[in-house]
């Protein structure tokens, strides 16, 4: 089978882009020839030989414009497309992909319903995603496929941690954003008043608008004498991840996409324990490591209260954690998932 694959950026060392190009090497695997078109620059270095890597430039007219001039010359030659994440590589190629007659097949995962993602919804042949939370009041519910996310748990495995250390490590991972509520963990901190719990959070700024919100964490950070126990790491490379998810006691997860979030399934793939406020891990993990957003008071509790577990609990959780993952969320499986839809 060939197939085409339409995405953001595919590159080895992107913080954001990392995974996708894991995901490129795993669907490639399963088949005779991928194409890959990204939006962005991007870097074919390590893909298996039967990857064909081509990224648009110029402006977004000309991309449109280039794309359009590469799907004439591919679509002949696939058995269907498989269009990543963004809505608008469904809108942008379904018209020429039905001339063709090749099968659309889109990824969406987020709990937002915008016109974009109706007219995907009309446009795509088939939807899959990660949860019945990541694709909200579907029009089309018969071309709706849960089929989970992809975590490559031999990347992120779990290690064996120190017993009895006197720091308790908690990392946050995600773009900086309002949406994150990255100062509900700091003030969470500043409530708990203990010196031996340090927290790294992961990340930075995408928009310029949200560069005000950094700023504002570490002047909270500086108000609150935490600077000796709060870190801003800045961006990390997806494959970089595994050795700070590793040295972790907990992971939280203060996202309100509304969808089942990798940093959280990478987390527990590694042996992390997790606290998120996200809704979609509500079928996913106990009540026991779920948390309100907005509620620092909450959140010092729960940490708390993880703080004070048996090694033997903690050890149980962590490898459910881990078996939860291997069993739902396993990148070589959802490869062959993406496949079978076509």
């Amino acid at each position: 089978m060939k197939l085409l694959m339409i995405t953001r950026k595919v590159d080895d060392n992107d913080a954001l882009a990392g995974f996708a190009y894991n995901w490129v090497r795993s669907i490639a695997n399963n088949l005779d020839k991928l194409y890959v078109i990204t939006w962005q620059k991007s870097d074919n270095s390590n893909l298996p030989s039967n990857v064909e890597l081509i990224s648009l430039t110029g402006n977004k007219f000309t991309k449109v414009l280039l794309l359009q001039k590469y799907l004439v010359n591919i679509l002949p030659k696939v058995n269907g497309v498989f269009c990543h994440m963004n809505p608008e590589y469904t809108i942008i190629t379904a018209p020429l992909a039905k001339i063709f007659r090749k099968k659309v097949v889109s990824w969406y995962t987020h709990k937002s319903i915008t016109w974009r993602r109706r007219l995907l919804e009309i446009l795509a042949d088939k939807i899959v995603t990660a949860s019945n939370l990541s694709f909200r009041n579907p029009w089309f519910s018969k071309k709706l496929e849960i089929i989970g996310h992809g975590i490559d748990v031999d990347l992120f495995k779990s290690v064996a941690r120190a017993g009895n250390s006197e720091v308790f490590n908690i990392i946050s991972v995600g773009r900086i954003s309002p949406t994150k509520d990255y100062e509900s963990i700091i003030k969470a901190l500043d409530i708990l008043k203990n010196k031996n719990i340090r927290l790294k959070i992961i990340g930075d700024v995408i928009l310029e608008s949200q560069k005000s919100y950094l700023t504002s964490l570490k002047k909270m950070t500086s108000t609150m004498a935490l600077e000796d126990q709060v870190e801003f790491i800045g961006w990390v490379a997806n494959k970089n991840m595994p050795p700070y998810y590793q040295a972790a006691d907990l992971f939280i997860n203060m996202s309100g996409t509304g969808s089942v979030d990798k940093v959280m399934l990478e987390a527990m793939s590694s042996g992390c324990l997790v606290l998120t406020s996200n809704e979609a891990f509500e079928d996913i993990i106990s009540s026991r490591f779920m948390i309100n957003k907005d509620d620092p008071s909450g959140l010092a509790l729960k940490i708390k209260l993880i703080m004070a577990m048996s090694d033997n609990d903690k050890l149980e959780v962590r490898n459910k954690f881990r078996q939860i993952v291997i069993a739902d969320y396993e990148l070589e499986k959802l490869a062959k998932k993406i496949i079978k839809q076509f």
